[in-house]
């Protein structure tokens, strides 16, 4: 009973911290007009601002991850949460476009870093039969902060100043602090001493398993990456939509991620075949895209958007459960950081080359290529089912 109370304890507080990560990069995102006005600051160097978000998180996934294996999760979270009031206070007095960069890229930092920092402490904490569940809140946290994120700061900074949504984060940042300094985490397992030819081995092993999984979720991240760059393009100029209806379409798919993910982990764990949902959730993501593509009709599109927000939590909540099923404790944290960090470089590059597309062909071949990137991590995911038996503990047979 008291091990259950603590549990439920320790993934409330994940839960909070992951809504903070989600909501401290999302937030900013309406604000950036209102930085372009009152500073001066360029459309490139509006570019810049978003960009560096995403070289911070490449940056650092797999430094969080050996960090995690030094100092263990306690002193990580503090640290992490520390850094995040800073950034979050110091935003509402930054003046400069210097001082704004170095914070929005401490600000990928710190978010990919605890979102490392979550998964890892989640799947330390889980086991097998209750992995995908406990994955599944944590998504379903994710959405509800990309959910929150812009439309707190936005409807804050309607009747308070620009300051105020950053300390609302603050505020929460420092719950946490207090929560994560109460918690009781377990120590990192030492790890067991190996005959060279044992260790080799298991690199080898280890370094296949990193390319195969990064290699998927690069593909996801770029798909997803594309997709909320040139949608409320698309949608403006193809469907001519408004902004309302637009914003609509992207809260759907955050209603529909935070409903269903705790669902979907539930099926993975009843099921055991985290791979095979993983596939459907990439196949429900192409079907999104398909539906805007060949339909106009906005209900027909909205529906695309609720069916996309389940494919992501499908994909999301067993793609982490699998990681934790399959790759041992000792090198769990490491591994994940750095599958973490790979797949940052998607969000990073796709978006550009989808760019190229668009200008050298139409407006729907970003979202083909889009597809095309879905389609190929589908493919990775089968041979990796193929190849393992049912309910075995690795992806290679």
């Amino acid at each position: 009973m008291v091990k259950h109370l603590y549990l439920n304890r320790n993934i409330a507080c994940m839960i909070v911290i992951s809504l903070i990560a989600n909501m401290s990069g999302s937030m900013i995102l309406p604000l950036f007009a209102i930085y372009v006005e009152q500073f001066g600051i360029s459309t490139l160097g509006m570019s810049i601002l978003f960009s560096l978000f995403y070289v911070g998180r490449f940056l650092g996934g797999g430094m969080t991850g050996r960090i995690y294996e030094r100092i263990g999760a306690k002193r990580l979270g503090l640290g992490l949460l520390i850094a995040e009031v800073v950034c979050m206070l110091l935003f509402p007095v930054a003046r400069g476009f210097i001082v704004l960069s170095i914070l929005r890229f401490l600000q990928g930092l710190v978010a990919i870093g605890l979102t490392v920092f979550v998964r890892v402490t989640v799947n330390h904490m889980s086991s097998p039969e209750n992995r995908g569940t406990l994955n599944g809140y944590i998504s379903s946290s994710e959405g509800a902060g990309m959910i929150l994120g812009p439309l707190i700061s936005g409807v804050i900074v309607s009747y308070f100043s620009l300051s105020v949504p950053f300390y609302f984060v603050a505020i929460f940042a420092c719950i946490s602090f207090i929560a994560v300094s109460r918690m009781t985490f377990t120590n990192p397992p030492s790890k067991p001493q190996q005959h060279p030819l044992q260790k080799t081995q298991k690199t080898i092993r280890l370094t296949k398993q990193l390319l195969l999984y990064s290699t998927v979720h690069f593909l996801e991240m770029s798909a997803f990456a594309i997709f909320l760059t040139y949608f409320s393009i698309y949608a403006t100029y193809k469907l001519h939509w408004r902004p309302a209806e637009i914003s609509l379409a992207f809260t759907i798919i955050g209603i529909s991620t935070f409903v269903s993910a705790p669902f979907i982990g539930k099926i993975s764990d009843i099921l055991k075949d985290r791979l095979l949902l993983c596939i459907i959730g990439l196949l429900l993501i192409m079907m999104e895209i398909i539906l805007f593509l060949w339909f106009t009709e906005p209900w027909i599109v909205y529906l695309g958007m609720f069916i996309g927000g389940i494919g992501g939590a499908s994909y999301l909540d067993s793609f982490y459960s699998q990681l934790g099923d399959v790759i041992p404790e000792d090198n769990r944290s490491s591994f994940i950081g750095n599958v973490v960090s790979l797949s940052e470089l998607g969000a990073i590059v796709s978006p550009i080359i989808a760019g190229v597309l668009m200008d050298r062909f139409s407006i729907n071949t970003p979202f083909y290529y889009n597809m095309m990137l879905v389609l190929i991590a589908v493919v990775i995911q089968y041979v990796i089912r193929s190849k393992s038996k049912f309910g075995r503990k690795g992806p290679i047979a």
